[in-house]
């Protein structure tokens, strides 16, 4: 049981953290008001991350990490495809594939401990904001509906609260630094809290190096750190066979 339950957080673990990239670049941020709209907290969140044409230049992302849980090793992968609308994870756990999701061609399927699911259209709904570096930018594309709900302190740091509307699991509150427009927090029903720390540069790219996540699944806070990243790789078809 404790084995299923890790792999299920891991999974959603691993298709949230692939899309919190961040450009560094020295621009400075607009004051947001106490009246903020959405659009100041992502315009501000844009800037902070180097502007529109960078983050939309991110066609696919690779990552890989590695967490302890319990005294086992948990090795995570991840391939965000935006270009051509797909989505790899997969999760080893002391060396065997526990877990692995596979979107393609509108359709996905989910394969853990020895059985194999085809999502639902309501998954593969929540599951195609996952396909985008930077949802941010394609809201109205997704049919995302975004509301802004004031300001709260996360981890001593004053953040803007925004909700975003999927409609179904997909729903999320996300977190942005009122002082540089970062995120820090994502929270949802389905995959708990997940915390963005140590902030990196990779390829001109600001990346949380650290990912958090606290669910009602897990006995204590999973943390993960990653091991790498790489942008614009040339994807062999096969990884999403």
């Amino acid at each position: 049981m404790k084995k299923n339950i890790l792999v299920l957080a891991l999974g959603l673990l691993a298709a949230s953290v692939t899309t919190q990239a961040s450009v560094v670049e020295k621009e400075v941020l607009s004051k947001v008001t106490v009246e903020s709209s959405v659009k100041e907290v992502i315009d501000n969140y844009v800037k902070a991350t180097g502007g529109e044409a960078k983050m939309k230049a991110v066609r696919n992302v690779e990552m890989k990490m590695q967490a302890e849980f319990q005294g086992m090793k948990l090795d995570m992968s991840s391939v965000i495809d935006q270009e051509n609308q797909r989505l790899l994870n997969v999760t080893d756990m002391n060396g065997n594939t526990v877990s692995k999701t596979v979107l393609k061609d509108g359709a996905g399927k989910v394969m853990a401990m020895g059985q194999e699911q085809v999502l639902t259209e309501d998954q593969l709904t929540a599951m195609k904001n996952q396909i985008y570096a930077f949802r941010e930018l394609y809201l109205d594309e997704l049919g995302v509906t975004v509301t802004y709900d004031g300001t709260a302190e996360i981890d001593g740091e004053e953040a803007h609260i925004l909700s975003f509307e999927t409609g179904g699991d997909g729903n999320t509150t996300e977190y942005y630094s009122v002082a540089n427009g970062l995120k820090l927090q994502t929270e949802s029903k389905a995959a708990g809290t997940i915390s963005y720390k140590d902030y990196k540069e990779v390829d001109g790219l600001m990346m949380p190096m650290t990912m958090v996540i606290t669910n009602a699944m897990l006995p204590m806070p999973l943390e993960a750190k990653i091991t790498s990243i790489e942008f614009n790789q040339d994807l062999d078809d096969s990884l999403f066979n």
